[in-house]
């Protein structure tokens, strides 16, 4: 088992406890020893646990959890902040509890058979090396992903094996039903409660950011993060760099930096990386490319996930390169956009509709801010048939007929049989998207597949901008905060004075990192279509996808040159773009299938 769950030339500790029909097993990752030890705990409990915890004080290791736990039971769960998954097996009462911090930072998947069996690990490949679970995938799971229609937390890419929710915790005794509930999810009823001026939501905004980023340092080594240019992932660099470089301690800050496609040359976000890197000289700055592009189009798959594992990979490349130059922690700043620094969707709409016109006037007055103004109104103010018209009429491109549409352009009719591709989008007021948005499967699901791949690497992935008060925080805060004086993000920029560089503080636009994806699809055209008559032998692929839809999709798309042009302007065939990004995630899900299923 202790070799399908840990990646080459990262040797772990094995920490074990066998009590009857109970066995915890616990691999650890930071010691760079493959020594056996015990399961921590006590007397009454014995832990296995993938902790990071902040709060409580008396609770930030396995000896404190164990005790918290003996003492509280799941009614302590809501005490705890931080990163975590664990399973506390309770040797008085014979029961087992496991939990899961609020944004699934760390994984927990499990399976259950009443009155016989529940396996539990942080990886799936750990079910099953158990013997105990026969792997299986879940075609109906691989059709919802497909459409980006994700039917709930629990359910996961295997039959018969499911996630301990985010926030969520259960209970088991030999013989009874599992029990469970939730511990901690972000409060509705909190959004936008907070009275608060600008200045003083500005300070403590600054304060938890940077307490976010200290508290998720480890102890000793080099620190990898994410700089993508944006505000979020330098703002966690920089905070990183004045605490560890001082010390004599490393920071690396990876940077996804589009290749060129013949004589075009996207512009990517180095305009903004540059300023970080001039104010923080000591910051270890690596560029990461795609590597071969044949193999990004058609990677080797994470046998535990729908995402690549490929060397050629952006992320795979980071946290090869991070694990070897020692870093055991990866910071990224996903998450921000959804909370600290929220870039401002209905904000104008709440303020239409609870009557504020002081501040919606002053926003519409405020210089360059009319019409993208208009444009954050219009689905309240006029049908979508008339914003159809006015799209065509000034020459823009339509809008795009969603995911799950152009997705099933691709799969067989009875794959999506009884599926709603097209729902209506009900405009929603700023407090109530915010909290839409932070308790969405989207934002944890991108945490998991940090989490699943950097396991590959024995590191982990840290999430600044998911701190539990940080989030909590942003959440009670006045919807308008975020957008005043015409700049969206207002209080986080306002927050980052002194730390941020000001041409990036004061950045007006964000960059798409991914962008080039769709163009590598029609540059690799002609060994698609060879693959893809390959792939017609597999029965699995066969019955999922209408082939002949594929390559008709594929024979029609523009040169690579044409879509990087529309991509970097704007401007052109569109459509085109989004029929190729379709065709990237369906390409990833036949080589999954092909290599996995």
């Amino acid at each position: 088992m202790t070799p399908s769950a840990s990646g080459p030339g990262s040797p772990p500790r094995i920490v074990s406890h066998v009590e009857g029909p109970v066995a915890l097993l616990t691999l650890d990752f930071t010691s760079g020893t493959a020594e056996e030890g015990s399961a921590p705990g006590g007397d009454d409990l014995v832990l296995a646990a993938d902790i990071r915890l902040d709060e409580p004080d008396q609770a930030r290791n396995e000896a404190g959890l164990a005790t918290l736990l003996t003492e509280a039971g799941e009614s302590g769960l809501r005490r705890l902040a931080g990163d975590f998954a664990f399973a506390a097996w309770n040797r008085r009462d014979r029961t087992l509890l496991c939990a899961r911090d609020g944004f699934g930072v760390r994984p927990f998947f499990f399976a259950h058979r009443p009155d016989d069996l529940f396996v539990f690990a942080s990886l799936p490949r750990g079910l099953f090396a158990t013997g105990l679970i026969k792997r299986s995938v879940d075609p109906d799971y691989l059709v919802s992903e497909l459409l980006f229609q994700f039917d709930g937390p629990e359910r996961s890419l295997f039959k018969r094996v499911e996630r301990l929710p985010p926030g969520g915790w259960l209970r088991l005794a030999p013989g009874a039903r599992i029990h469970s509930g939730v511990h901690w999810r972000p409060d509705s009823a909190m959004a936008g409660s907070r009275r608060i001026g600008p200045r003083d939501a500005a300070a403590e905004l600054s304060w938890l950011t940077q307490q976010a980023v200290r508290r998720r340092l480890p102890a000793a080594g080099p620190v990898a993060a994410h700089l993508s240019g944006g505000m979020d992932s330098s703002a966690i660099t920089i905070v990183a760099a004045r605490a560890l470089c001082p010390a004599g301690r490393e920071v690396l800050a990876y940077s996804h930096s589009p290749g060129p496609f013949s004589s075009y040359r996207f512009g990517g976000n180095g305009p903004y990386i540059a300023p970080v890197l001039q104010q923080e000289p000591d910051v270890n700055w690596q560029p990461v490319q795609i590597g071969d592009p044949a193999a990004f189009v058609l990677p080797e798959m994470d046998p535990d996930q729908l995402f690549p594992l490929d060397a050629s990979h952006r992320e795979s490349r980071v946290f090869a390169d991070a694990a070897a130059r020692g870093a055991s922690m990866l910071l990224s700043g996903w998450g921000g956009d959804e909370g600290a620094s929220y870039r401002g969707g209905g904000v104008l709409m709440e303020a239409l509709l609870r009557g504020h016109w002081l501040y919606l006037a002053a926003e519409l007055r405020a210089a360059g801010a009319i019409r993208p103004a208009l444009g954050g109104l219009a689905p309240l103010l006029l049908p979508e048939t008339v914003r159809t018209v006015a799209r065509r009429l000034a020459g823009r491109p339509s809008s795009s007929p969603g995911i799950a549409v152009l997705a099933a352009g691709l799969m067989r009719a009875e794959a999506v049989a009884g599926r709603v591709l097209s729902q209506p989008v009900k405009p929603l007021e700023a407090r109530r998207m915010r909290h839409s948005l932070l308790t969405g499967h989207g934002l944890t699901r991108r945490v998991e597949q940090w989490a699943l791949l950097g396991a590959r690497y024995g590191m982990a992935a840290g999430f600044p901008m998911l701190d539990r008060r940080l989030v909590e925080f942003a959440l009670s805060l006045p919807s308008w905060l975020f957008v005043s004086g015409g700049w969206s993000r207002r209080v986080f920029r306002d927050a980052m004075e002194g730390v941020l560089p000001e041409e990036l503080r004061w950045k007006p636009t964000k960059v798409d990192l991914m962008a080039e994806d769709p163009v590598h699809v029609a540059a690799q055209r002609p060994l698609l279509a060879r693959r893809l008559a390959a792939l017609r032998e597999r029965e699995v692929i066969a019955g999922l996808f209408d082939l002949d839809a594929v390559a008709a999709w594929l024979a029609d798309l523009p040169s690579a040159d044409i879509l990087a042009r529309t991509i970097e302007t704007g401007q052109g065939d569109w459509p085109a773009v989004e029929r190729a990004g379709s065709l990237m995630r369906a390409f990833r899900v036949m080589a999954y299938l092909e290599q996995h299923g």
